[in-house]
């Protein structure tokens, strides 16, 4: 996580540009947050997510659909991750949930590391369930092409994903 943002930071985060950001900074922008109960829609839609909660002075980016990298337990998973309201369920509360591809176990407790690659899209209201399972499809069709074109670079000390063309 950074430390003491600047007002540049701030203002890419708040944009959900955290490519450009990354381009800056040299490494992903990333936080840690515990995983805690959701209400299992995502479950239910075939797209199991990690709710996670985050400590009050932790910036997140805009709400909207990320490529991310997740780790938990020593182990690096690719994953796409909703921020936002949740709009297509009515609900006015943020939450940040991340979906790890081929991770299908209880999470609940874990430590989990998100580090933003790429905006997919911006938060959507669909008219029902279906719709909303049809563009995670999607999402996650595209949150694999990204992770895929990229290069990553561990820092094994520090645990950033640095950046580079």
């Amino acid at each position: 996580m950074i430390k003491k943002p600047d007002d540049n930071i701030i203002s890419l985060l708040k944009l959900g540009n955290v490519k450009c950001l990354a381009e800056g900074l040299g490494y992903y922008y990333s936080f840690q947050g515990v995983v805690v109960r959701g209400n299992k829609i995502g479950r239910e839609l075939g797209f199991p997510t990690a709710n996670i909660e985050v400590n009050n002075d932790t910036i997140i980016p805009a709400n909207g659909v990320y490529a991310a990298m997740g780790k938990f337990s020593e182990n690096w998973y690719e994953a796409m991750v909703n921020i936002g309201v949740r709009p297509t369920l009515g609900l006015k509360d943020i939450t940040i949930e991340a979906h790890l591809f081929g991770v299908n176990q209880d999470l609940y407790g874990k430590e989990i590391s998100l580090h933003f690659i790429e905006k997919i899209r911006d938060e959507i209201k669909f008219s029902n369930l279906d719709n909303l399972k049809s563009q995670l499809i999607k999402d996650r069709e595209s949150a694999s092409i990204i992770l895929k074109n990229i290069k990553l670079r561990l820092n094994p000390k520090d645990n950033h994903c640095f950046y580079y063309k």
